[in-house]
């Protein structure tokens, strides 16, 4: 049995595992690119923790790491929400998807709207062609690198313009210069 991407966690008498944030790959048919592209997608821990806080951090959690070694604190909330991420991001493989850029134009924004907290629920992520070692086994990576509700602390996101997701996949691959509408 393979080890998980992101192991279980273990907080009071209950373990939160993550096997719907394993990554997985998606064929993205691209007419620009003409090919299908084979899209590598996986999840940063953004995606269920929330920044770190010690003064609120809860007594005996863990504490746990970013990629980029910075502490952050487990959110229930957003684990719950990133039940729906794996859905969420195979949605995008549909011709009227659109995602939106940021206003750092270095990521992309999907946004949906939630019951529970009710409101919008933002889906950063980065796309780019896959390292030349990897292109035997897929051409495009997309990280995820967070995804929470909209609400007092999270504003809603800065955006430059929309465009097409499989657009965007074809652009990506090709090294076309990405223009979203204004």
């Amino acid at each position: 049995m393979s080890k998980p991407y992101h192991a279980p966690l273990a907080i009071g008498d209950r373990t939160y595992a993550f096997h719907h944030l394993e990554p997985f790959r998606m064929a993205v048919a691209s007419r620009n690119a003409g090919k299908e592209l084979r899209v590598h997608i996986r999840y940063t821990t953004h995606c269920f923790t929330t920044k770190y806080d010690a003064d609120t951090h809860p007594a005996g959690e863990p504490l746990i790491r970013d990629a980029g070694g910075r502490l952050r604190t487990f959110c229930p909330i957003r684990y719950r929400l990133s039940q729906r991420l794996p859905a969420l991001i195979q949605g995008l493989n549909h011709p009227k998807a659109a995602v939106m850029q940021t206003a750092e134009e270095r990521n992309w924004l999907h946004s949906v709207t939630v019951d529970d907290p009710a409101g919008k629920y933002h889906v950063f992520f980065e796309l780019r062609r896959t390292v030349p070692e990897l292109r035997h086994l897929q051409d495009l990576s997309l990280v995820v690198e967070s995804a929470y509700p909209q609400g007092t602390v999270h504003k809603a996101p800065a955006v430059r313009g929309s465009m097409g997701f499989i657009i965007l996949c074809g652009k990506v691959y090709k090294g076309e210069p990405i223009a979203t509408r204004r």
